[in-house]
């Protein structure tokens, strides 16, 4: 059982060790070996301390708990692949050794010094063999890459993860050895269960898909037209979500294949546009749903849409790790105004790590992409969808539109950014909302917080928010924390005097005491 040291960090204790011989010679020379891949199936699971940026990865859960409790190691990551907890055919040991804090895997191999020279030359001191893993690409196996930052290290299997870490500073030290693909039970491969022939819809229509979550692999997964007046893409409700392999798994509608252009209501009829690139609708009932790891790439049409509706879900439905870029809108309401990520009567919803781009970009790669024209409305909007959380949402440079609250209660934030948006975050008929550390600079209309009901007084709290200081309508100040806001309370909200705000919005410091300087037209 491994356990926690105070005096050594996360150290060993194994009562034994055991190590498997490959056996007595086969009486039959054409016995074949077992494949490599055959002998991956321990889960090894990955734990990070956020405050210092360690991170330790094992076979133990308990281990993942003590550390969790003891150690600050809070940001689980579940498994990230799969090893083998004893010596095999075709197998090397990977060590855990531990420096200050750092904890880096290493494969003991005859044809490298790596370990020798991590021991000797830079003082790491060898703890353990945490699991065994191909020393070389075998088939079944995926390459598991290691990452520096400031003298810690980390290790990466999906694209996804790898994308993060590296958009965040990390650098990668290559492939270190190989293992097994950790997919969760549930999980249904798009290659194992699509035909010749066959679209994202066509798979996602499947009665195999029903209770599981579809994998898709990195691609461009292109469907033309609409599927009718509401949307292109469905994930049914039976089907527990979308998980692909980060930026490079691209979803988008075949430029101006639509023929859907007169179904979008005209300005000023208070209609909506109903048309959305990807629905996942009406999974109240049957579990929550995920939509992770994809780029949703907005064409052009000829016409306004919207980017993905999540209504009508069940608790704890969450979306993550998603770029979303060019999604058209031309105005402040419907039906111009247009979501990039529209959450609709779902409650208790989880949003993270999510970039909400309002140009339109194109190509078949994230590294390929091509920048066109400034396009987007609404970024995120939340619609009588209460209890929300929401962590790193990145929006950005939407032409008509900013985050939005409609008849939303109880929302919590934390690093909500809206940079070079029309105005920062809107909140109408939406109370008791707290934002935790917002970014809100590059606004059009210079202004920070709208906070405005027709129906109610209520409350509204800002800690620890980073802005460009407001001074007047036309000009503003430096940016940072502590500097002033602007929060927008109209009078004559929809209609002369029309407005029921009386309540001041809380606005403090990181501290959630002192109080942070805002001025507040009302």
């Amino acid at each position: 059982m491994i356990k926690f040291s105070a005096k050594r960090g996360i150290a060993v204790m194994l009562a034994a060790m055991l190590i498997s011989t490959v056996g007595a010679t086969s009486a039959s020379a054409a016995t074949a070996s077992p494949p490599v891949s055959s002998f991956l199936t321990k889960e090894i699971h990955q734990s990070i301390n956020p405050k210092s940026k360690a991170s330790i990865v094992t076979q133990y859960t308990s281990e993942i708990d003590s550390a969790k409790a003891k150690y600050g190691f809070t940001e689980t990551k579940g498994a990230i692949f799969k090893a083998s907890d004893r010596q095999q055919t075709g197998l090397v040991p990977v060590y855990r050794l531990a420096k200050k804090g750092d904890f880096v895997w290493i494969p003991k191999i005859s044809s490298s010094n790596e370990y020798d020279n991590a021991v000797k030359k830079y003082g790491y001191a060898s703890q353990q063999i945490d699991f065994y893993a191909s020393a070389s690409p075998v088939a079944g196996t995926v390459p598991v890459y290691r990452y520096l930052k400031d003298n810690m290290h980390r290790l990466a299997v999906s694209t996804s993860d790898r994308q993060v870490l590296e958009s965040s500073g990390w650098i990668s030290e290559g492939a270190r050895f190989y293992v097994a693909n950790a997919d969760p039970a549930n999980w249904v491969r798009y290659e194992n269960i699509a035909k010749p022939g066959d679209n994202i819809q066509t798979v996602l229509d499947n009665p195999a898909l029903n209770g599981k979550v579809l994998k898709l692999p990195a691609g461009v997964f292109e469907v033309s037209n609409f599927l009718d007046a509401s949307v292109a893409i469905r994930v049914p409700a039976t089907v527990k979500g979308v998980v692909g392999e980060g930026k490079n798994t691209i979803l988008r509608i075949k430029p101006n294949t639509s023929t859907f252009g007169s179904t979008v209501p005209k300005q000023g009829t208070g209609q909506t546009n109903q048309l959305y690139v990807i629905r996942m609708n009406n999974g109240v009932g049957t579990g929550s749903q995920v939509l992770s790891d994809l780029w949703v790439q907005g064409t052009e049409q000829g016409h306004l849409y919207n980017g993905i509706m999540v209504g009508k879900a069940d608790d704890g439905t969450t979306v993550k790790n998603l770029l979303i870029t060019g999604i058209p809108g031309d105005a402040g309401s419907p039906p111009g105004e247009t979501f990039g990520l529209n959450w609709w009567r779902t409650n208790k919803s989880i949003t993270q790590n999510i970039e909400v781009d309002g140009y339109r970009w194109t190509g078949d790669s994230y590294d390929t992409r091509v920048k066109g024209e400034k396009v987007g409305s609404s970024p995120v909007g939340w619609n009588n969808a209460d209890d929300s959380k929401t962590y790193d949402l990145y929006t950005h440079d939407s032409k008509t539109g900013m985050p939005t609250f409609w008849q939303s209660n109880r929302g919590e934030t934390w690093n909500l950014q809206s940079i070079n948006n029309n105005a920062g975050i809107n909140h109408e008929e939406s109370f008791d909302i707290v934002h935790h550390q917002p970014v809100i600079t590059g606004s059009a209309n210079h202004q920070h917080i709208t906070f405005n009901s027709a129906r109610s007084d209520g409350k509204l709290t800002i800690i620890g928010a980073t802005v460009d200081g407001w001074i007047n309508g036309k000009e503003v100040g430096p940016i940072g924390k502590g500097q002033k806001l602007l929060v927008l309370t109209g009078q004559n909200y929809v209609g002369p005097n029309t407005n029921k705000i009386t309540t001041k919005p809380v606005i403090v410091l990181d501290d959630g005491v002192t109080p942070q300087p805002f001025t507040w037209a009302h």
